[in-house]
């Protein structure tokens, strides 16, 4: 890894305390990132001070970036709640991770955006179309950038405990169902494998996953 520390913007989310204790294990500094002040005990469990920010106005999400510039630093972005978070909130991370001079950049979106809207089915669409496309906004404008990307597109997620099944794969008609637990490792994998860069991955749990076409569903090689 060519990174010594990792920015994780939701690291008070189930998904965010797996890729702390993934990344303290590795010996890697860790930077928790929080909304509101409510969000702060997770991350201080593991032993960690939180940066409060609230993702939707660029200004605080400047400031994260403000003594952490470089290549030293990897980003994982784990927004979600509001269109305007999924949307402008992650735009204004990537933003101010390039313009800090970060590399590494793992954004987290949902299966159904991009060239994975197949998968929909209508009344999903209906209810979660909004929050779909925001996330989808943010997708197109990390494309944009020469960043070393990674988005990773969660399937239906539950709080299940983790089953260890959970797989990446590269099927644009896969759906299905992951734990947030597993997420986080999913998470992690992508961060730490370059063969990912640039690539759009759908994380789900294998064992509660099908592709939409009757093909299997294979984990992407890495």
């Amino acid at each position: 890894m060519s990174f010594r520390s990792v920015i994780i913007f939701g690291g008070d989310s189930e998904p965010g305390d797996r890729v702390t204790m993934k990344a303290l294990a590795n010996g890697l500094d860790v930077v928790s990132v929080v909304r509101g002040r409510r969000a702060t005990d997770g991350p201080k469990r593991n032993g960690l001070a939180t940066t409060l920010c609230e993702p939707a106005d660029r200004d605080s999400v400047e400031r994260v970036f403000a003594d952490r510039r470089g290549e030293g630093f990897a980003v994982v972005a784990i927004l979600g709640g509001s269109p305007q978070v999924n949307s402008q909130g992650n735009i204004h991370v990537i933003n101010a991770a390039a313009a800090a001079g970060v590399r590494r950049l793992v954004l987290t979106t949902s299966i159904g955006c991009g060239d994975s809207a197949a998968v929909i089915d209508p009344f999903v669409k209906a209810v979660a179309g909004r929050a779909i496309r925001a996330k989808e906004w943010a997708e197109n404008h990390l494309r944009t950038t020469d960043l070393d990307w990674t988005i990773v597109r969660a399937g239906g997620t539950t709080r299940r405990p983790g089953t260890g099944t959970a797989i990446l794969t590269d099927s644009k008609v896969v759906t299905g169902y992951i734990s947030l637990t597993d997420l986080g490792d999913m998470l992690w994998l992508a961060l730490t494998s370059p063969a990912t860069h640039g690539r759009a991955l759908a994380a789900v749990d294998s064992a509660r996953a099908f592709n939409i076409d009757g093909s299997p569903v294979r984990p992407v090689e890495l």
